[in-house]
């Protein structure tokens, strides 16, 4: 039953980073796109609108691959719902929903358009982070968790 619960969790943090994810993007979509070309929430920080049609931080982006992208997330996705359902800690589980999440999103938004938004904006002095989103970010955290996890373990 415990594991029952744990994949049942899994699924529903899963659908909540989606939901974060898309509904962030359709925000910028509407309102910094069309109305506004950038705001700047505090030094460092802003939110602008970018069309990555490449990987992670636009890399790749001038071949014509982000369909492709879109399916390869989608085939990972299953492979990752079958080790949420198959992980035998909460954590690891965690982790894992937290990457789903993000290759949902940003797999459904290549399928859709061609391209992923990438809306947040940071910088520090003469450094400049490229263009991310919150899949991006849920990503990135679920891979962190998921990676300290396995060393923990050993």
């Amino acid at each position: 039953m415990e594991s029952k619960k744990k994949f049942f969790f899994s699924l529903i943090l899963t659908f909540l980073c989606f939901l974060v994810d898309q509904i962030s993007k359709q925000l910028i979509v509407n309102n910094i796109s069309t109305i506004f070309p950038e705001i700047n929430l505090f030094k460092g920080f802003s939110l602008v609108y970018v069309e990555n049609k490449g990987v992670s931080f636009g890399f790749l982006s001038q071949y014509d691959i982000s369909f492709y992208l879109g399916i390869l997330s989608v085939i990972i996705s299953f492979y990752i719902i079958f080790l949420i359902y198959k992980s035998p800690q909460k954590i690891e589980a965690f982790g894992l929903s937290l990457i789903l999440g993000g290759a949902l999103g940003n797999g459904l938004d290549r399928l859709k358009n061609g391209y992923v938004v990438d809306f947040i904006d940071v910088s520090y002095n003469n450094l400049h982070w490229p263009a991310f989103n919150f899949a991006d970010s849920f990503i990135t955290i679920g891979a962190i968790i998921f990676f300290i996890n396995i060393f923990k373990n050993k």
